[in-house]
């Protein structure tokens, strides 16, 4: 019944014109805005179906990340011993592994956000931003549980509290927006190229080990090269979460470049989705 009385609700708030036409960029966000209830509503129900809610749900998203460490750790760190100066290799894999996984779900889930939604396209008119949007927050609730982990191992791993333990969450914060960005992309390329959804595994697997993910690029990576990974947004994040864990030096390109990214790719990435907003419900 609540779930009927919220669809009516977004209806009846849709003002029924023109499905495609399109707003100017105020009023757009306005009616964003005003249908944020909506994009809670929806995220909330879609993590009800994955059964994160339940504690069969709950257990099991927290034990997939932990076996997927624990694979990883297997692998780069006791048989390929990619560790060379890392001496907790295990919250180091940790935490990038999480924050890499944080972006490659949302751009993932945000490729099927506008191809997975055709008949509410054509039915309903709403600002379509909406729906990369949803996406992105719901992958954002689902994976609070496992940026918890970090904190455990952390404690589990023996290192020392300290305050920029309190900055994983602004650091994460700022990642919610490129990573929005990213679904913006992801969701207009799907539209014209449906393919995209099965290309983007493979282009994730690169980065991955383009990103430093599973191994110390100042041990790997001659100097004159280290722009290569400051200019990779996935790197950024990564290297900003480890230092407000697990200490270190924070240089100021670093951060540059992961709020020039985000910038860029959350601005950059709403304006070339909305751009072909009118195109959506006919494709």
């Amino acid at each position: 019944m609540r779930r009927m009385s919220t669809t009516v609700e977004f209806a009846q708030t849709s003002e029924l014109r023109d499905i495609h036409a399109t707003d100017r960029l105020g009023p757009y966000l306005s009616r964003m805005w005003a249908r944020r209830q909506y994009t809670w509503y929806v995220s909330a129900s879609e993590l009800r179906a994955r059964q994160i809610t339940t504690v069969l749900g709950n257990l099991w998203h927290l034990l997939n990340p932990a076996l997927s460490i624990g694979v990883y750790f297997l692998i780069f760190g006791l048989l390929l011993d990619t560790t060379r100066g890392v001496e907790n290799f295990m919250l180091f894999l940790t935490i990038g592994l999480f924050i890499f996984q944080y972006t490659q779900r949302i751009t993932v889930t945000g490729a099927n956000s506008i191809i997975g939604n055709i008949g509410l396209l054509k039915a309903i008119r709403f600002p379509r931003a909406l729906l990369p949007v949803t996406s992105s927050l719901t992958e954002t609730l689902t994976s609070l549980p496992t940026f918890a982990i970090i904190y455990v191992m952390a404690v589990l791993t023996g290192e020392q509290f300290r305050w920029t333990w309190l900055l994983l969450p602004l650091i994460l914060a700022v990642q919610f927006f490129f990573n929005t960005g990213t679904a913006f992309i992801s969701a207009r390329v799907t539209t014209h190229f449906r393919d995209t959804t099965q290309i983007l595994p493979f282009i994730f697997r690169l980065l991955l080990y383009a990103s430093g993910v599973i191994f110390a690029a100042d041990a790997y990576v001659s100097p004159d090269l280290k722009w290569l990974f400051i200019a990779n947004p996935m790197y950024c994040y990564i290297e900003l979460g480890r230092w407000s864990i697990m200490g270190g030096s924070l240089g100021e390109s670093l951060v540059l470049s992961a709020l020039a990214w985000t910038v860029a790719i959350f601005i950059g990435g709403f304006l070339w989705f909305r751009a072909a907003e009118e195109r959506y419900a006919r494709d």
